[in-house]
């Protein structure tokens, strides 16, 4: 139950996760999320088209990066975001972001499951 509001057939509600590493440290990330239960990820290569005071702000003046997509459980989103903090020293800076949004708009019990990787 969640906000007074229970959860259809027991299934978590789902966010998805960005994290945005080096360039060459998606596969890394991949296999983190992997250990942690996470089976939907995806890889893509990504370039800064922010201005350099934004860029330095998020930690991100190497303006080539990988960003990791993943489909991931609230109950397990911030647990999730602590190991991979740790792991790539996302506090550090220039080291990259993690950061979660709920998914809203999934329609129906078998999209979610399948996205969900159960």
């Amino acid at each position: 139950m969640k906000g007074g509001k229970p959860e259809a057939g027991g299934i978590k509600r789902i966010h998805l996760m960005f994290t945005i590493v080096d360039r060459g440290m998606g596969d890394e990330v991949e296999r983190v999320l992997r250990e942690s239960g996470v089976t939907y990820n995806m890889t893509a290569p990504g370039y800064g088209a922010s201005g350099l005071a934004l860029a330095d702000i998020l930690g991100l003046t190497d303006f080539e990066r990988d960003i990791v997509i993943s489909v991931v459980r609230e109950d397990r989103a911030h647990d999730i975001l602590d190991r991979l903090r740790f792991r790539f020293d996302l506090g550090r800076p220039d080291s990259g972001i993690a950061f979660t949004i709920p998914i809203s708009g999934v329609s129906g019990p078998l999209a979610l499951k399948y996205i969900s990787g159960h």
